[in-house]
């Protein structure tokens, strides 16, 4: 029986899952939930680390929606786990095309929070005719002042958690610290590695919630976790310097919704603004009391609701 006081539509157990190879040994881990005939959406997990979340689906009503997720190269349950050869931004996209095709979908829905929001907005402009619109949570672009931000402006907000993070590594390195935990979260000291990646993890995790959690993080998932965002973060993402903003126009006839939290530590919202900015027939809903969890009260509160909205907005644009 669900809560009155519960946000959340009924969860939505999925119709069917598999493994899907899609070449280079690796196959991705993938699920199927909703009405097969409602509008097909794809959701891209956060990270780069992070797997898929069945929860997701309570935000969206089953009957308006086919809700896909699927897990990233080496994340979650595709294989091989950890796996970061043959493992890029671009090879997730393949996938993405991959994936829609096995399940005969023609055009989707491209969704996705935090790093995957920078999927979704990736995918999209590469493919913009096999898109209906995109719906992005926590909008990360990706940029080199995100990587800053990320690295060493969370000082601003969160001093005694970035002076710990900062504190593992010599004082000489710490003007560069996301080459100093990428050198040796990817180095051979297997050991190091591992220590390295837990705080790296642990130090995000400190900074994501904008209210107290009710339990602490796990650290056994740091190793793994902080490897793979590691890779990423060590080739700038596979993306150029402003590339999500500059070929935005590719994108500007879809319907596109970006929700943030104003107080979002992680992938702050002047990221959701300048896209914004480059995209004005766009809609952007910044949530007063909100950080990055979607999970959290205030963000909880309106997410039905707007991807509600948006479910309208898209069967409207459709000739």
């Amino acid at each position: 029986m669900q809560r009155l006081d519960d946000p959340f539509l009924a969860p939505t157990p999925p119709r069917q899952r598999g493994l899907l190879a899609v070449g280079d040994g690796h196959a991705i881990a993938w699920q199927d939930s909703g009405s097969p005939d409602a509008l097909p959406m794809v959701v891209a997990h956060g990270g780069p680390g992070g797997s898929m979340l069945q929860g997701i689906t309570r935000f969206a009503d089953a009957r308006s929606w086919r809700i896909v997720q699927f897990d990233q190269r080496g994340c979650g349950a595709s294989t091989p786990a950890g796996e970061l050869s043959a493992n890029t931004l671009q090879h997730t996209i393949a996938d993405m095309e991959r994936l829609r095709e096995h399940l005969g979908i023609t055009r989707w829905v491209v969704s996705g929070g935090s790093w995957g929001s920078t999927v979704a907005l990736a995918y999209a402009q590469q493919h913009p005719e096999r898109c209906l619109g995109l719906f992005v949570m926590g909008t990360w672009l990706a940029r080199e002042r995100d990587f800053q931000w990320w690295f060493h402006g969370v000082r601003t907000l969160f001093p005694e958690l970035w002076e710990q993070f900062a504190a593992a590594v010599p004082e000489a390195e710490r003007n560069d610290l996301r080459g100093a935990y990428c050198s040796r979260i990817l180095g051979t000291d297997a050991r190091l590695a591992a220590e390295f990646a837990t705080r790296l993890y642990l130090y995000e995790e400190g900074f994501m919630h904008f209210g107290a959690p009710l339990q602490p993080s796990d650290p056994v998932r740091g190793p793994a976790y902080g490897r793979i965002f590691a890779h990423y973060a060590q080739h700038h993402f596979f993306l150029q310097e402003n590339q999500l903003v500059r070929d935005a126009q590719r994108i500007a006839h879809l319907p596109l919704m970006q929700v943030c939290g104003r107080y979002d530590a992680c992938t702050t919202p002047d990221n959701a603004y300048d896209l914004a900015q480059a995209l004005p027939h766009s809609r952007l809903k910044i949530v007063a009391g909100a950080g990055h969890y979607p999970t959290e009260p205030a963000m909880a509160a309106m997410l039905p609701g707007a991807i509600a909205e948006f479910a309208a907005w898209v069967r409207a644009s459709q000739p």
